[in-house]
């Protein structure tokens, strides 16, 4: 019996191994990581297929952010650990309205952060917790360049993740309108390759199990014809007795003759999808464009900002200088306050020391000078009559009230004011660097310095030169007080001479402040004379067309600044032979005293000994002193007075040196304003400016945008034959049949016609209206979006020839206010408060003007080839402008050089022009009309 048996149960054991096997794949179906596979593989090759013009090309179209980014993802994105959860929220995932919840959400593990800690592994150092968003605020990213934050933009920019998903999303829906008019599983029955088994014991006692599988095939044609193909194989086990097998194809053939039939219903969803993921390429194309015109117009905004606070705090240097002059001014100055009493009392006695200061004249008391608080209780003790207690109250209360003039508080009060908007604009700055790290995807609390390379040619005065100025001021306060023991005014007729060793420091001092002038002053603007020479040659060879520095939009802007810069070469000059003139005198001075004392110095010169020089016992170069005083020869020098002149010739070349610094920053700013160039707005292979309508054609023809909107026009006129179509009578025509397992065809064919009149069709008749309502729409707005178009890109244009003009009239601003405030404070001018805070304002504000013009001239540049739609993008996101792409290596393309010797300027052509290179210093000129040339008079 068991023999028997035994073949039948190894029947069974196959049987449920080959039920087991073919049943598995059914029951466990396709991993996730398949089907994302499989998505990706579909998706990027659709992308990729749209990417067939070069003016649309994307350097990358996958999906996963760079590893460096904030957001990128390191864990498996089928099996990601839970990220963390708001406390009170999760409990819900546990247990919900009392029923326990799944189990197993942390089965995959959890994270600290949604954030990616790797992106912070460049400062490692700073990781103090495992929350890397805990370490931001210890994240310091130095000098960051415009490149720098397009990369930063490129790896961390939560828009720019957006449009790539965009796409990809775009080219999803893509796949499937493809999938629907492709090949497919059918979906229904135990078909598309799935698996039925089925067990049944019967009442005789026999089990029969069944396993139907098999595997169903649709494809829809272009002209909406459906085929469908079912295979269905049976096997039947009657256990205990036999087995049998059954295959069956069935098949369809459905033809749409109305409604839903023909091409241009059939493949409008396929058509719709292929043309909008062309769309979205172009839109990405057109986002990268925007994106660098965006991060360049906020680096440049940063830029000015920076400009701004650097301007502002030069004016409150130069308001402290002031108000540090003025201050000497005013303790310096011979103060007079006088009180009337009527007569002195009988019982004050003047006492020595103060003598000098008090006087009594004409029913008047009179204070001259400072006074102490030691003074003014000497004061006060001399009598104790009424009268002469109020006078000499109210002498001291004159004498307080005046201890700060008029002219230091107004300046104080501009200083305050000043110092107040200079903390404003930093908080603007600060706001604005914020406002940039969210652009560029970073967090707002991370130290991110921006550098400031694009200022370069705005620095109009080397700090070098602002620094020997400021050099030369300290020295007088540090050095001068031991050489001038009495005030000037009054005293100055028995100012004690100096000291033969302070004044021979001093001396060797000055020497080496003279070197400074040289080194630091005289040869570096006289550097600066190169690069402006360069720009006017090269705007007088007219065959060099690739020069990247300043041009000329006409020849009197190049002759105005011929004559500009033949000033600035004569003011050069006059400072060049008035430091030649007066550093002769300080060698003769150094060469004097090398004597160890005083004593010695008058024996090598009395040569009769008599104590005193006369002018014939003087060396020669003596005479020839620029400063020397006009002393009585016969009564000759003594050893003080030999001193004290030369002492005040010291002083004198010490305030020399000082004008010498000032001008040379004049003549610096002058020079480096000229120099400063503007990207000029040419079109590709061509040096001149396209007029206004050629630009407009252009943006017309190469803007992405209107392209995708000019295409919506046609995709809504499709529409309209779409929902038309919807409209008809349903006609379909449909056989079907069956084939068994012998290859003969069934008896039961079909062949079916379904009709259905269009009775009630309200609702595809709202439809065939809204989309000829929704065509008539998009011509309406393809039309305002060709308007806006013209209108962003004459605007721009526009506001391009307003900067570069501004611009020109900046340089001659800053040059007008640099000498308004080198007149003041030299006294050449008007010099009085009123002056000089004018001059200090005109000087923030053109240097406020030139840098902002600047920006905004580049901004608009930017924005009119982003709105031309020829910014070609380079795969770092960089646009392809010789400027931004060298921006880097050589800062703002400003022509540079070192010269030997003063230039020789380019010659005006035509007649009648005024000389180049200015006379002589001192001597008579007409080498500008209406232009007077400084003398060393």
């Amino acid at each position: 019996m068991s023999q028997r048996r035994s073949p039948c149960r190894r029947i069974r054991a196959v049987t449920w191994i080959v039920l087991l096997v073919m049943t598995l794949p059914v029951l466990s179906g396709c991993s996730r990581r398949f089907w994302r596979q499989q998505a990706d593989q579909d998706t990027y090759r659709a992308i990729s297929e749209k990417l067939n013009n070069e003016h649309w090309l994307l350097p990358r179209i996958d999906l996963h952010p760079d590893q460096r980014s904030r957001f990128f993802d390191p864990y498996d994105p089928d099996c990601s650990p839970l990220p963390p959860d708001d406390p009170a929220a999760h409990q819900f995932m546990h247990c919900v309205n009392g029923k326990e919840g799944y189990k197993g959400w942390h089965k995959y593990g959890d994270t600290l952060s949604v954030e990616n800690s790797d992106w912070l592994e460049p400062y490692t150092g700073l990781l103090t917790v495992p929350d890397p968003t805990l370490n931001h605020a210890d994240v310091e990213i130095p000098r960051v360049t415009l490149q720098d934050s397009v990369e930063l933009t490129y790896i961390h920019s939560r828009e720019y993740q957006f449009q790539l998903e965009e796409v990809y999303l775009r080219a999803l829906t893509l796949t499937g309108d493809r999938y629907i008019l492709g090949t497919r599983f059918n979906l229904a029955g135990p078909g598309a390759g799935g698996a039925l088994f089925n067990s049944t014991n019967e009442r005789n006692g026999l089990n029969r199990q069944t396993l139907a599988n098999g595997i169903g095939l649709q494809q829809t044609l272009p002209t909406g014809t459906q085929l469908g193909v079912d295979i269905l194989n049976r096997i039947t086990w009657n256990m205990g007795s036999h087995s049998s097998t059954a295959t069956g194809l069935a098949w369809g053939i459905t033809q749409p003759l109305l409604n839903a039939a023909g091409r241009k219903v059939v493949l409008e969803n396929l058509t719709q999808s292929e043309r909008e993921l062309l769309y979205q390429v172009r839109d990405m194309a057109r986002f990268r464009q925007t994106l660098f015109t965006q991060v360049a117009s906020d680096f440049l905004q940063l830029q000015r900002q920076a400009q701004i606070i650097a301007n502002r705090e030069n004016n409150i240097r130069q308001l402290l200088e002031q108000i540090e002059t003025q201050q000497v001014v005013d303790n310096w100055e011979v103060n007079v306050v006088s009180e009337p009493l009527d007569e002195l009392p009988d019982d004050v006695v003047i006492p020595p020391e103060i003598e000098s200061k008090l006087t009594f004249a004409d029913g008047r008391l009179i204070w001259t000078g400072p006074m102490t608080e030691d003074e003014q209780a000497q004061l006060l003790t001399l009598s104790e009559d009424d009268d002469y207690q109020a006078s000499v109250q109210q002498l001291i209360s004159w004498r307080q009230s005046r201890t700060v003039s008029l002219g230091v508080l107004q300046l104080i009060t501009r200083l305050n004011n000043t110092q107040s908007q200079l903390e404003n604009d930093k908080r603007v700055l600060s706001d604005a660097l914020d406002d940039f790290k969210i652009r560029l995807g970073l967090p707002p609390n991370l130290t991110l310095t921006v550098d400031n390379t694009f200022l370069s040619p705005f620095r109009l005065i080397d700090s070098d030169l602002l620094t020997l100025a400021e050099e030369l001021r300290e020295f007088a306060k540090n050095e001068g007080p031991s050489l001038i023991p009495a005030p000037r005014g009054a005293g100055a007729e028995v100012r004690a001479p100096p000291q033969y060793d302070d004044l021979k420091d001093y001396i060797a001092s000055l020497s080496e402040l003279r070197d400074s002038v040289l080194e630091r002053g005289l040869k570096p603007v006289k550097n600066d004379f190169g690069p402006v020479r360069d720009v006017l040659r090269q705007a007088e060879d007219s065959a060099s067309e690739g020069f990247e520095g300043r041009t000329f939009d006409s020849d009197d802007e190049r002759k105005r600044v011929i004559r500009d810069v033949a000033r600035d070469l004569n003011l050069y000059r006059i400072s060049e032979n008035d430091f030649e003139r007066w550093s002769k005198g300080i060698d003769f001075f150094s060469e004097l005293l090398r004597y160890p004392t005083a004593e010695a110095l008058m024996e090598s010169l009395d040569t009769n000994s008599d104590g005193l020089i006369a002018s014939s016992e003087l060396p020669e170069a003596w005479k020839e002193l620029p400063w020397r005083d006009p002393l009585d020869d016969s009564e000759g020098y003594t050893a003080g007075s030999l001193l004290g002149s030369m002492r005040n010739g010291a002083i004198q070349f010490r305030e020399l040196l000082l004008q010498i610094a000032q001008s040379l920053q004049v003549v610096q700013a002058g020079l480096r304003v000229e120099a400063i160039s503007l990207n000029r707005f040419t079109l590709p292979g061509r040096t001149d400016m396209p007029d206004i309508e050629e630009v407009v054609r252009i943006g017309l023809e190469n803007r992405h945008d209107l392209m995708n909107q000019r295409a919506a026009v046609v995709d809504a006129r499709r529409l309209v034959e779409v929902r038309a179509n919807e409209l008809k009578a349903v006609l379909d025509l449909s056989v079907d049949g069956n084939i068994n397992s012998l290859g003969g065809i069934n008896d039961d064919v079909n062949v079916s016609v379904d009709f259905k009149t269009p009775i009630d069709h309200v609702l595809e008749r709202n439809a065939y209206r809204q989309a000829q309502i929704a065509y008539q729409r998009a011509r309406r707005d393809y039309m305002l979006q060709e308007d806006l178009v013209k209108q962003q890109i004459r605007q721009s244009w526009r506001q391009l020839q307003v900067s570069a003009l501004r611009l020109e009239i900046d340089r001659q601003t800053v040059r007008n206010a640099a000498l308004q405030y080198d007149s003041v404070v030299t006294g050449v001018g008007q010099n009085n408060n009123l002056s000089l805070l004018n001059a200090l304002d005109s000087v923030l504000g053109a240097q406020n003007s030139l840098v902002g013009d600047w920006v905004s001239y580049e901004t608009n540049r930017l924005n009119i080839y982003r709105d031309m739609g020829i910014m070609d993008i380079d795969p770092t996101g960089v646009w392809q402008d010789p400027f931004y792409q060298s921006a880097n290596e050589t800062g703002m393309n400003q022509p540079s050089g070192t010269i030997e010797m003063l230039p020789t300027l380019p010659p005006v052509t035509e007649q009648n022009q005024p000389a180049l290179l200015p006379p002589a210093a001192g001597a008579a000129t007409d080498a500008a009309p209406g232009l007077e040339i400084p003398s060393n008079e």
